[in-house]
């Protein structure tokens, strides 16, 4: 007998409950439930952590653009005074918030490969074998996408930064 509904448990219990060498039938769904309930939470938890470090991110890329521009007033005059326009004075900058987000994000795509390569394909596979893990061809994924949503966070976040600065 195979169950393919988990609701349908009852039918289960009832038809092994009187078998001889059968001690107890239990049904450990309210334990599972409270896994896959935690699980989920985690989960959620997870995703608005991300959200917040976006955020963060965000913010530290913005507020490190108009320290570079408030350090180089001079030069922004200057660049003003022989009429540069604001896309000329704004390149460099969005440049350079691109360079670093360039340079971040292979950083943690390697620590994120890296991680997967030692932690858990060295440790883990070795020390808990009756699961599945992720596995380095599957973390390849992770570094290209780093690098894009990297760029181009820094690229609007610099672009937001430098503008409201050269309005002011």
């Amino acid at each position: 007998m195979k169950l393919v509904d988990p609701s349908r448990s009852q039918i289960i219990e009832e038809r092994f409950s009187g078998v001889p060498g059968v001690q107890s039938v239990k049904d450990q769904r309210s334990l599972l439930d409270r896994i896959f309930l935690f699980l989920g939470v985690a989960s959620y938890t997870a995703i608005a952590i991300a959200g917040l470090m976006l955020i963060a991110a965000v913010l530290l890329i913005s507020t490190t653009i108009r320290l570079s521009a408030f350090s180089r007033r001079r030069e922004i005059g200057i660049m003003r005074l022989v009429g540069a326009s604001n896309r000329f004075i704004q390149t460099p900058f969005i440049i350079e918030g691109i360079v670093a987000a360039l340079v971040g994000a292979v950083l943690a795509g390697v620590a994120s490969v890296a991680a997967v390569k030692f932690f858990v394909q060295d440790f883990l596979v070795t020390q808990v074998p009756f699961t599945s893990y992720i596995t380095v061809e599957q973390s390849l994924i992770v570094p290209p996408i780093l690098i894009a949503v990297g760029i181009v966070l820094s690229a609007i976040a610099a672009k937001v930064a430098i503008s409201r600065y050269l309005r002011v």
